[in-house]
């Protein structure tokens, strides 16, 4: 009785779909990670502008956009992750 390991081809098969993976999961972290400091920064920068409006003018708006554009880097940072349709 001889046991068989996996054969090269099922090998070279996780391998890629290892490979795969790892780079849908490097995309994702740099999304989020862009997406963090860009959220800081538009807060840091909403704040700005709130403390320096004349007082009684209500600029709680400004506060919105950070978020909004976090969710367009998610989103398409998500979009870029998706795997390949092949044509």
């Amino acid at each position: 009785m001889s046991e068989q390991g996996p054969t090269k081809e099922q090998i070279e098969a996780l391998v890629a779909a290892i490979d795969r993976v790892e780079r849908r999961r490097k995309i994702m972290l740099g999304g989020y990670l862009v997406a963090l400091v860009l959220l800081i920064v538009g807060q840091v920068i909403a704040f700005i502008i709130v403390g320096s409006a004349p007082e009684g003018s209500f600029l709680g708006w400004v506060f919105l956009i950070p978020f909004a554009l976090v969710g367009a880097v998610l989103w398409a940072f998500g979009r870029w992750a998706l795997p390949r349709k092949k044509q």
